[in-house]
C-alpha cells in the first residue's frame, strides 16, 4: 500500500446515512456539483433567517443525518446548522481523499453562500469542525477569514502523524510528514477569528495536547480552550450536557456583537 492509500484508509471511513434517533422534520438536504459526476450534500437545519449560520464539518464515521437529533439544540441557540459531507459519505459521490478534501471545502463555503444570498441570511456565518472536521474548518478559517465571522473546533487535531500513528499506520516509517496531511496546526497560526475551541480531557483518540496547540497557535485575542471533564472523544457532547451549547451560544453572542458593530444585519 502506498503512502497516499495508506493514510485515505486510517483516515476516512464512508458510510451511507443510517436511520439512527428522530429525524428532523424540518430540515432539507440541499445537493451540490463540485466536479463532473460528483455532488456533495449539505443538510440544513434551519432557524429564523436573521440568525447566526454554522457551516459544520462532521467526524469520521460519522454523516450529516447523525446531527438530526442536535437540530432543535442549535436552533434554540438560534443558529442554522449547515451540516456539510464529504465524497462518499451519506448520498454524496465519489470517494474522499486527501487531494479533494481542502478544495471541496471552499466549494462548500462557496455554495452555503450563494444559498445564504438568496434567502436574503445576514447574519455572521461561523465555521465548526469536529474531529476530522476540524481539518476543513481550519483550512476555511485560514485562508477565507474575510467570509467568516468566526471558528469553532471541537476534538481537533493538530498533527497528522501522531494521529496516524494512533489509528495504525506506521506513518514515520513509511517516510510520512505533516506536509501529507492539512497541517493544522501551522494554519491555525495564521488565524485570528473568534476562536472556540472545546475538548474531552481524556480523548482518547486525539489527546488535549493537541487542543493546547491549537489553542496556543491561534493569533486572535478572542480564543477561548474549554476542557470538558470525564469525557471521550465519541461522548464529549452527552458528557458536558448543556454546557457544549451554552459555550457555543457564548460564541455566538460574541460574534454577532462584533458583526452588528461593522453596520451589518444582527
Amino acid at each position: 500500500m502506498d503512502r497516499e492509500a495508506a493514510i485515505a484508509s486510517a483516515v476516512f471511513f464512508p458510510r451511507p446515512d443510517m436511520p439512527y434517533g428522530p429525524s428532523a422534520s424540518d430540515a432539507w438536504d440541499h445537493l451540490f456539483e463540485v466536479e463532473e459526476t460528483i455532488r456533495l450534500r449539505l443538510r440544513v437545519f434551519p432557524a429564523v433567517v436573521t440568525a447566526p449560520d454554522i457551516l459544520f464539518f462532521h467526524g469520521n464515521g460519522e454523516t450529516a443525518r447523525d446531527y438530526d437529533p442536535a437540530a432543535e439544540a442549535y436552533r434554540h441557540l438560534p443558529a442554522t446548522l449547515w451540516a456539510a459531507e464529504y465524497r462518499g459519505y451519506g448520498p454524496s459521490t465519489g470517494a474522499p481523499s486527501m487531494e479533494t478534501f481542502g478544495p471541496d471545502a471552499h466549494k462548500t463555503l462557496d455554495e452555503v453562500i450563494a444559498l445564504r444570498d438568496k434567502q436574503q441570511r445576514r447574519g455572521p456565518l461561523i465555521v465548526m469542525g469536529r474531529s476530522l472536521g476540524s481539518a476543513p474548518a481550519i483550512e476555511l478559517a485560514a485562508r477565507r477569514a474575510s467570509d467568516l465571522d468566526g471558528v469553532i473546533i471541537e476534538s481537533g487535531f493538530a498533527r497528522i502523524v501522531p494521529l496516524l500513528e494512533i489509528c495504525g499506520v506506521p506513518a514515520q516509517s513509511i517516510g510520512v510528514t505533516e506536509q501529507w496531511g492539512p497541517c493544522n496546526l501551522e494554519k491555525m497560526g495564521t488565524v485570528s477569528l473568534p476562536l472556540l475551541i472545546l475538548h474531552a480531557e481524556n480523548d482518547q483518540i486525539i489527546p488535549i495536547e493537541d487542543a493546547e496547540l491549537l489553542h496556543e497557535a491561534a493569533q486572535g485575542p478572542d480564543n477561548t480552550f474549554v476542557r470538558i471533564p470525564n469525557a471521550g472523544h465519541n461522548d464529549i457532547q452527552m458528557q458536558a450536557g448543556a454546557a457544549y451549547y451554552e459555550h457555543i451560544g457564548a460564541l455566538l453572542t460574541r460574534v454577532r456583537a462584533l458583526h452588528t458593530a461593522k453596520g451589518e444585519q444582527p
